[in-house]
C-alpha cells in the first residue's frame, strides 16, 4: 500500500524530484487536515507533506469518531507502517491534541521497529502531568464555547454563524473528550528527538508542565517558547517553520523553499 491509498493521509509533494522526508501533520482539536495544507508552498523542496485526516471531519465526516486517542494512533501507526512508498524517512510535527496523538503514534511505531527523524510537539504538557485541569468536554454549550472563544480557537466568522457553530462544536467537544479520557502509561522512551515549542502566554499548557518531554525520549529534547497564546504558531508561522527545518536539517543541508 502506498500512503496515497490510505484514507488517513493527503500527501503533498512539492516538484517533480523524489521528497527526502515525509512530514507527517497531526491537527488539533476540531481542525481537519486542510488547516497545514499551505505549509506547502513555505516549506523546503526536501520535504513532502502528509496530513493527517482524522475520521469525523472534512472528507472523513460522515465517519464516526474515534472511541479513544489509542485508537487512533494505533490506526495511524498500522497505516504509516504499512506505507512503503517515498521518503525513507519520516517526521511528526503536532499541535495541541494533535501532539499527543504524534507521540502516541510514534511510541506505537517504535513497538514495531519503527522511529521518525524527530518529534515536533506543539502547546501540550507533557504526557505525564496529564490531567492537571478540570474537564471542559462536559460543559454546557455557552461555557465550553467561552473556553474556545477564550483559546481564539476559531476564525470569527464561525463565532458569528450559529449554523457553524452548530457543525464545529460537536467535533472540537468529541476531541476535547478524547484528550481528557486520554491516561498516559509509561514506557520506553523514544529514540527520536523531541522539539517542544509553545506560546508563552498560553494559559492552557503552564510552562513548567512541558518539562516533563525530556524523560520521554533517550536522543534529546529542546523547547523554544514564542510569543502569544494558544495559536501562537498562526501568528510566527515564519519563525516556527524555520525551526522546523532546521531541527529536520542541519543548517549546512538546509535551503529555503522556492515559493
Amino acid at each position: 500500500m502506498t500512503v496515497a491509498d490510505s484514507s488517513w493521509f493527503s500527501v503533498l509533494p512539492k516538484g517533480k524530484t523524489a521528497a527526502a522526508l515525509r512530514l507527517y501533520c497531526f491537527p488539533y482539536a476540531g481542525a481537519g487536515h486542510t488547516v497545514f495544507q499551505h505549509w506547502r508552498a513555505l516549506l523546503a523542496d526536501e520535504i513532502e507533506l502528509a496530513l493527517i485526516k482524522l475520521p469525523g471531519r472534512g472528507a472523513r465526516f460522515s465517519e464516526p469518531h474515534a472511541e479513544s486517542l489509542d485508537e487512533l494512533a494505533q490506526a495511524l501507526a498500522q497505516s504509516i507502517a504499512e506505507t512503503t512508498d517515498g521518503p525513507e524517512h519520516f517526521a511528526f510535527f503536532g499541535h495541541s491534541m494533535g501532539a499527543l496523538l504524534a507521540f502516541e503514534t510514534a511510541r506505537a511505531l517504535q513497538k514495531r521497529g519503527l522511529s521518525p527523524r524527530a518529534l515536533l510537539v506543539s502547546a501540550r504538557t507533557a504526557p505525564v502531568a496529564h490531567g492537571w485541569r478540570e474537564r471542559l468536554s462536559d460543559l454546557p454549550d455557552a461555557a465550553f464555547l467561552e473556553v474556545i472563544r477564550s483559546m481564539n480557537g476559531l476564525p470569527q466568522e464561525v463565532l458569528d454563524n450559529p449554523e457553524w457553530l452548530a457543525l464545529f462544536l460537536p467535533i472540537i467537544r468529541a476531541d476535547f473528550a478524547l484528550c481528557e479520557n486520554y491516561r498516559y502509561r509509561s514506557g520506553l522512551p523514544l529514540a527520536c528527538p523531541i522539539q517542544v515549542v509553545a506560546g508563552r502566554d498560553d494559559a492552557s499548557v503552564p510552562l513548567a508542565l512541558l518539562d516533563g518531554w525530556a524523560g520521554e525520549t533517550l536522543a534529546g529534547c529542546q523547547s523554544r517558547l514564542f510569543a502569544g497564546g494558544h495559536f501562537y504558531l498562526f501568528e510566527h508561522e515564519a519563525e516556527l517553520l524555520e525551526l522546523m527545518q532546521h531541527q529536520l536539517y542541519p543548517p549546512r543541508k538546509h535551503r529555503h523553499a522556492t515559493v
